[in-house]
């Protein structure tokens, strides 16, 4: 019996970190974006072009971080995302995360997400394109980026608390958008209308960093003292919310 040659999954088959819509029409040629890089962050960032030796879809190499680009996306593709965003641009690229494994060794998920962002920030700034961050959905213009030099990791580039009120319980929904990109499950907790809600967010992004930098979060009825924060924190429940435009999983907590 003849045997079925199975096509081998493609390493991009998830959605990207970022996506760039560009205000010209073409992709900077991958020599651009590594003469920037190099500039910006000291470098070296070398271009590893795919095995078809098409220039639009490379890995930017730095050390043992790696970002995958698609340079250009297919026409279906740009149009979904044009109409998803509801952005002006024709021309749009992608930025995926590539794991540790991909990347050919052990790397941190900080390193990870500050190098996409990185790589991200320079096809924005190059293009003078708009960048969208599904996982925190925010999008970030060549001004934006000004501000978010990527320099050092920092939490806030990173991860960000949404807030919204709930007016049939009388509450506020507090929930961390951002922790997806360490491959970590989002948090929320609530509280009653009409307290202070900075005390919440600043608990909140204390624990989320907490998190990442222990590289996973805790189990539904487990609690932890963590003495870096000076809090208990214990996880209540885990659930799935669909009420944001797509499933969202999440672990509510609570600290004292």
């Amino acid at each position: 019996m003849k045997k079925i040659k199975r096509k081998p999954k493609s390493r991009l088959q998830k959605l990207p970190t970022y996506i760039i819509g560009y205000t010209g029409s073409g992709c900077p040629p991958p020599g651009f974006l590594a003469a920037w890089f190099n500039q910006e962050y000291g470098g070296p960032l070398s271009i590893q072009l795919s095995p078809s030796g098409d220039i639009v879809n490379f890995d930017a190499v730095h050390a043992t971080w790696k970002a995958a680009v698609t340079g250009i996306l297919s026409v279906d593709m740009r149009q979904a995302w044009k109409e998803q965003l509801g952005w002006d641009h024709e021309t749009a690229a992608a930025v995926y995360p590539l794991s540790s494994q991909e990347a050919g060794g052990r790397i941190s998920d900080c390193d990870v997400v500050l190098h996409v962002a990185r790589i991200a920030r320079g096809l924005s700034l190059l293009t003078e394109g708009t960048t969208y961050d599904l996982v925190m959905e925010q999008f970030l213009n060549p001004s934006d980026w000004q501000d978010h030099r990527l320099e050092r990791f920092q939490l806030h580039d990173h991860v960000r608390v949404e807030q919204r009120e709930r007016m049939e319980e009388g509450t506020m929904w507090f929930l961390t958008q951002g922790l997806a990109k360490f491959g970590i499950e989002e948090l929320e907790t609530f509280q009653p209308r009409g307290l202070p809600e900075q005390a919440t967010i600043e608990a909140l992004l204390e624990i989320a960093e907490v998190f990442i930098q222990r590289g996973k979060g805790l189990n539904v009825g487990e609690s932890e003292q963590y003495n870096g924060i000076n809090r208990v924190v214990k996880v209540l429940r885990h659930r799935t919310d669909r009420s944001l435009g797509k499933p969202v999983i999440l672990r509510e907590v609570v600290w004292e």
